[in-house]
């Protein structure tokens, strides 16, 4: 049996485990990310990686990271909170593990993990969409992952929802993810109430009918569904999957089907709205489809 060891490089914490060739769960651990700023986030996974390798005899590490980058040569061209990526080779930096390493973008790896084990395996075409901090996603087309030029194909969250801000800061002020995203919605909440909710908490409130939390809950699936309908209307996918803890909450596609109905009644023909089979394991279990098809 082959084993290996996934990880999930995130802005607050780094997921890990060891798989076997079927992405079963034989060991796993988690640790919170490392400052930024002098390159820890190396030392981290090298030091890890090499705890497990002789205890499981590894045959290769995989990585999902928050970054655009460059699957063959491992350079990131762009990232988020994870800054000691960015302008750098991750699997140059990585040499020490002696080890194959392989590394794929989150979102491209929460896709992988649905065409491989999840809710779009029998789709040739589909786009999964992960809701958080903010809003990542993958594209797969005509049997094949998108990955475009450095590696920016797929970034859904920074798509332009408005034009009524001055062009120099739409991206902060009128993107999909500035509109859409899990954390601004919650952010939004707070500012307006004072009230620091989950998710869940403020679904909830919602669907109680709560008029303190109505309108910014309803201006969040309304972006959601207008997103969402662009990029029906771009790519005419089989489905679109929808990842992140507030997916997961009861009725969350009814909202965006009703909404997608009134934007444009066709829409709900061309494309099934669905979510992820995969919660927290998407990241890994992607990043070890990823690596077992690269090498």
């Amino acid at each position: 049996m082959k084993t290996y060891l996934v990880y999930d490089v995130g802005g607050t914490s780094v997921k890990y485990s060891v798989m076997d060739e079927q992405a079963n769960v034989l060991e796993s651990s988690s640790s919170p990310t490392p400052p930024q700023g002098d390159g820890q986030i190396y030392k981290f996974i090298i030091d890890t990686t090499k705890k497990y390798k002789n205890k499981w005899h590894l045959s290769g590490v995989a990585l999902s990271v928050p970054a655009a980058v460059d699957v063959k040569t491992g350079y990131v061209h762009y990232a988020g909170q994870v800054t000691d990526f960015i302008g750098r080779s991750i699997k140059e930096e990585l040499i020490d593990i002696g080890l194959p390493v392989e590394v794929e973008n989150d979102a491209n790896c929460a896709t992988l993990a649905e065409k491989w084990k999840g809710n779009a395996q029998e789709c040739n075409s589909f786009i999964c969409m992960t809701i958080g901090t903010g809003i990542g996603g993958g594209i797969f087309l005509d049997g094949k992952l998108r990955r475009g030029r450095k590696g920016m194909a797929g970034e859904v969250g920074l798509m332009i929802m408005s034009s009524t801000e001055s062009l120099d800061t739409l991206v902060e002020t009128s993107t999909f993810s500035r509109l859409g995203s899990t954390w601004n919605l919650l952010n939004r909440v707070f500012l307006k109430t004072g009230e620091k909710l989950t998710g869940e908490e403020l679904i909830d409130r919602y669907n109680k009918n709560d008029t303190s939390v109505q309108g910014e809950v309803e201006a969040f699936f309304d972006a959601i569904a207008i997103g969402t309908a662009n990029l029906i209307h771009i790519f005419a996918p089989e489905k679109v999957l929808y990842g992140g803890g507030i997916s997961e909450q009861v009725g969350f596609t009814n909202h965006i089907n009703k909404r997608l109905k009134k934007i444009r009644p066709e829409i709900v023909g061309i494309t099934e709205i669905d979510v992820c089979k995969f919660r927290n394991l998407a990241g890994q279990v992607g990043a070890l489809y990823h690596f077992r098809n690269s090498q």
